[in-house]
């Protein structure tokens, strides 16, 4: 089980046991089915999501507000959940209300929090995860999955599936590792930290923010990068067959294998490299206004 679950339970867990008038400790169960779609709607605390090998779903919640009101809808379809609060308290009330939640491996996710961190273990199905301040954290496996903060982190974790991995942010960090296949990152300010193995379509885009990109390319793969005044660093995995297509206005290019990159502009800055790497086969394009190119084979 992942460590941040572990210790999201066992504080649940020892909120539960220690006595407590002013709060609200709530456990509700249903029997589902084993594609089951699970929409939580929240506004502050951690949610928890951890698969089990059972067509259930439970969830132990602790609301340390007794203003406070869960609500808990279920079908054999569709779970629903939310956690009102009176209106008036949003954003000035400290106090958490705190999801754990266990369902079926092949459920499908569908969170939106403001104020909360979403962390996600062994689930199967097609996740959208959503934070506004909170830190996302969850697992890639066949399935697609979407990941989304403002402020906050997100991680992915790949399990070498060919799950389709889509992240955005704006002034956090996005990591993402063990994927394969397609991914598709945007940053505003943030970065970008990202492998992909045998990836078939990338595309990456960020404002200011900085972009690491590891990657092995498929025989006909393409990766796409753009930038405005951010750094594009692309480190691919030899051998490299690639057709490439660099471009920059006035940010350096540098590449660690074919040709110089030449100047496309007599009386301005802008310059640019296209060539044939190997027998070709893949298609790299990186654009760049301002920001610095950087390609290697090592």
């Amino acid at each position: 089980m992942n460590t941040r679950i572990t210790w999201l339970a066992a504080a649940i867990l020892a909120v539960v046991a220690a006595p407590a008038a002013a709060q609200q400790n709530i456990t509700r169960r249903a029997t589902v089915a084993p594609d089951v779609t699970i929409e939580v709607s929240h506004v502050q605390g951690p949610v928890g999501v951890v698969a089990w090998d059972k067509y259930e779903v439970e969830l132990v919640a602790v609301l340390e507000s007794v203003k406070d009101e869960l609500e808990f809808g279920a079908t054999p379809r569709k779970v629903r959940i939310e956690v009102e609060r009176p209106a008036g308290h949003h954003g000035r009330n400290q106090e958490d209300a705190n999801l754990v939640l266990r369902a079926p491996r092949g459920a499908r996710l569908e969170i939106e929090t403001v104020s909360a961190d979403i962390a996600v273990t062994g689930v199967h199905g097609p996740q959208a995860l959503e934070s506004v301040s909170g830190e996302v954290r969850t697992q890639a496996f066949d399935a697609p999955v979407s990941a989304a903060a403002v402020s906050g982190d997100v991680t992915v974790t790949g399990t070498g599936g060919k799950a389709a991995v889509d992240t955005s942010n704006v002034s956090g960090t996005s990591t993402v590792t063990g994927v394969r296949g397609e991914f598709q990152g945007a940053v505003v300010s943030g970065e970008i930290q990202a492998t992909v193995a045998a990836a078939t379509n990338v595309e990456i885009s960020t404002v200011s923010g900085e972009v690491t990109l590891n990657a092995e390319l498929a025989p006909a793969g393409e990766i796409d990068m753009e930038t405005v005044n951010g750094a594009l660093a692309l480190n691919l995995k030899p051998p490299v067959n690639a057709d490439f297509d660099l471009e920059s206005f006035s940010g350096d290019i540098e590449v660690c294998f074919g040709p110089k990159s030449r100047s496309t502009r007599k009386y301005t800055p802008g310059s640019e490299l296209v060539f044939t790497q190997g027998e070709g086969g893949a298609r790299v394009q990186l654009e760049s206004l301002s920001g610095e190119i950087r390609v290697c084979d090592r």
